[in-house]
């Protein structure tokens, strides 16, 4: 916790949460943005919360994601390089429990991160909400629809906007981006340079994104109607060394109104956990070959 907390410190200090004002922009601009115009009435305003959603969503996961990255991989060149490493490993401090500190200080950044975010993003839909429920009104009003005719278009319009299942896919999001810490941790540890962790670690993102599609290709390219046995063993070990971080990303199902549930959400919760602490144990023994 010491060391989380000091890094925390160095991560405030570095200002890489001026990141959030951008964001902050980005999401006053959506309610500017043309949407589906070419939609009825009765769906429109659904159509426009759901395009506000999916617009937020991303940029709440892009920021999130060069955030993990880049602060993860400047932690331990930046510790070496202001001999800060050197201090703390020279008390009696398990390795094991520095990287532990510092794979949780960027995590807990994180979270801040995806917390102010998630007020912005919410605030806007609430606000959205409301004036598209009082547009919505009106319109099918014009159009001869009865009150007890419109509840159930402004039912489906309060389902469209801020919800429990929106909050879930955000946590997934996080949990997601935990195991994207530890992974870029364990790949700085072997690697020469700053840059060259980032590059590793955003490849590893984007292969761990789309390994599913990969397989299927494979098994469609050879003909099968599924992959044999052989490939489910390789697929299986790639999905260790690689995670697959597809199974995070629950953004579109919670967009699309799909219900996601706390079940799914605690079953990603001790994947991440399992990725996370074995990631730090293959970290920990290849900084233990390290002399500082």
């Amino acid at each position: 916790m010491a060391v989380a907390g000091v890094t925390l410190t160095q991560l405030i200090r570095m200002r890489l949460f001026m990141s959030l004002a951008v964001i902050a922009i980005g999401f006053m601009a959506l309610q500017f943005l043309p949407y589906q115009e070419h939609m009825g009435v009765e769906y429109q305003g659904i159509g426009q919360l759901q395009f506000i959603q999916d617009v937020g969503l991303g940029c709440m996961r892009l920021v999130a994601m060069i955030f993990c990255v880049a602060a993860t991989a400047l932690l331990i060149p930046r510790d070496s390089e202001d001999r800060i490493l050197y201090t703390i490993l020279c008390k009696p401090v398990p390795r094991f429990d520095y990287l532990a500190g510092k794979a949780l200080g960027v995590i807990i950044a994180m979270g801040i991160m995806l917390v102010v975010m998630d007020g912005m993003l919410s605030l806007l839909l609430y606000l959205r909400e409301g004036s598209m429920a009082q547009e919505m009104r009106q319109a099918l009003g014009e159009n001869g629809y009865s009150a007890q005719e419109m509840a159930p278009y402004l039912e489906q319009l309060a389902a469209a906007g801020n919800s429990l299942d929106l909050q879930e896919s955000i946590l997934a999001m996080l949990l997601g981006f935990a195991v994207l810490t530890s992974f870029t941790l364990l790949i700085s540890c072997f690697t020469s340079g700053t840059i060259v962790s980032m590059i590793f670690a955003l490849g590893a993102y984007f292969i761990g994104m789309f390994q599913g599609q990969l397989f299927t290709g494979i098994a469609d390219a050879s003909g099968r109607a599924g992959l044999s046995e052989g490939m489910l063993w390789v697929q299986r070990v790639f999905g260790v060394c690689i995670p697959d971080f597809s199974v995070f990303s629950l953004t579109d199902a919670a967009a699309a109104g799909q219900e996601i549930g706390f079940s799914l959400v605690g079953g990603l919760a001790l994947v991440a956990g399992a990725y996370v602490v074995l990631h730090l144990l293959v970290a920990t023994w290849i900084f233990s070959y390290k002399e500082f």
